[in-house]
């Protein structure tokens, strides 16, 4: 199994060489880069996952992010920022960032949060590659969802949460879980924020979103899957 490849981009030497120590320890492989022009070269080395600082010298960090997904790169990013609003992280995620962390935090936070950053992204690619149910067809490598010949566009949040509940059929999840596991503990301040995705979801994989077969509500508790 090859070594997972971190690129971390942050311009303050203490957090930078802080965290390649880390990272090395933790049996990773660590680039570093200061800048957005250098970010933007190591990013040819391809790596597993970026550590993005959003404040450096020549720039916002966001830039490599929009550079990455403008070129249809789906490298995991992981932003980190002094910027810790909701509009802040909502703003981010929405960039197509995978996870994002306030300023200051916890070494130990932002290692979990790495390692179910690239689970996720493995289990992504792992060999059961697609998820069928009624007449849809979720194709997990290609982050597609069928139902019946057609195409059915997802949000990136709303495939993340379906193929979640999804790889659990019959199981409960609880809406505290789905925003720890899915969106990351701190991301948003409501667990509304599931039911409006589930919503949004059964409109698009129910035959009657009012009468769902599949994404049933629990109540008080989540959600669970059912084939």
């Amino acid at each position: 199994m090859n070594t997972p490849c971190i690129l971390v981009v942050e311009d303050e030497l203490s957090i930078q060489r802080g965290l390649q120590d880390q990272l090395q320890r933790d049996g990773y492989r660590v680039e570093v880069a200061g800048t957005v022009a250098e970010a933007l070269a190591a990013l040819q080395h391809r790596p597993d996952l970026v550590v993005l600082d959003r404040r450096l010298p020549d720039g916002d960090g966001l830039e490599v992010l929009r550079d990455l997904r403008a070129r249809g790169d789906r490298t995991a990013v992981l932003v980190l920022s002094a910027r810790g609003t909701t509009d802040d992280r909502v703003h981010g995620l929405e960039h197509g960032a995978d996870d994002y962390l306030g300023k200051p935090f916890h070494l130990r936070e932002l290692l979990a949060r790495i390692r179910a950053v690239l689970q996720r992204r493995s289990e992504a690619h792992s060999p059961a590659a697609t998820i069928a149910f009624g007449d849809v067809t979720l194709d997990v490598g290609a982050r597609l969802l069928r139902r019946g010949s057609e195409i059915v566009e997802l949000a990136r949040m709303e495939f993340e949460l379906l193929l979640y509940l999804a790889r659990q059929p019959g199981r409960t999840v609880s809406r505290n879980e789905l925003l720890d596991r899915v969106w990351g503990h701190d991301r948003f301040p409501s667990t509304r924020t599931i039911d409006y995705h589930v919503l949004a979801l059964r409109k698009k994989v129910e035959a009657d979103p009012a009468s769902p077969r599949h994404l049933i509500t629990v109540h008080r508790v989540g959600y669970r899957f059912d084939p």
